[in-house]
């Protein structure tokens, strides 16, 4: 695979080099560290080790939460929402007639208006 092309320590090199800067002092780590030093390291190694701090260090302080998203409804809604009203109180008055004429059927006492 990449391995002819490049050689691991290079693919290990651009990796690291590639993350951002709330990985830097991982990054860091993983270069002073023994294994990269001498050679070593493989890349199975380096994914399992940034992995690892991405579920430990990153979710602890909150950097990899998922973000909720609330929209806030626009003027045009708004306005198409006024116009509708009209729709909404017929819509109502409907209801309200369906529901006296199931009222009277199921002899329920009305107090007021008849």
């Amino acid at each position: 695979m990449l391995g002819k092309k490049y050689p691991e320590r290079e693919i290990i090199t651009k990796v690291l080099r590639s993350l951002t800067s709330k990985w830097l002092s991982k990054a860091n780590a993983i270069v002073e560290g023994v294994h990269y030093q001498s050679g070593t390291l493989t890349f199975d190694q380096l994914r399992d080790n940034l992995i690892t701090y991405e579920m430990t260090i990153l979710d602890q302080n909150g950097e990899n939460k998922k973000k909720s998203l609330a929209l806030k409804a626009s003027s045009q809604e708004e306005e198409s929402d006024e116009n509708d009203d009209g729709e909404e109180d017929k819509d109502f008055a409907l209801l309200m007639k369906q529901f006296n004429k199931f009222a009277k059927k199921k002899n329920f006492n009305f107090k007021g208006k008849k």
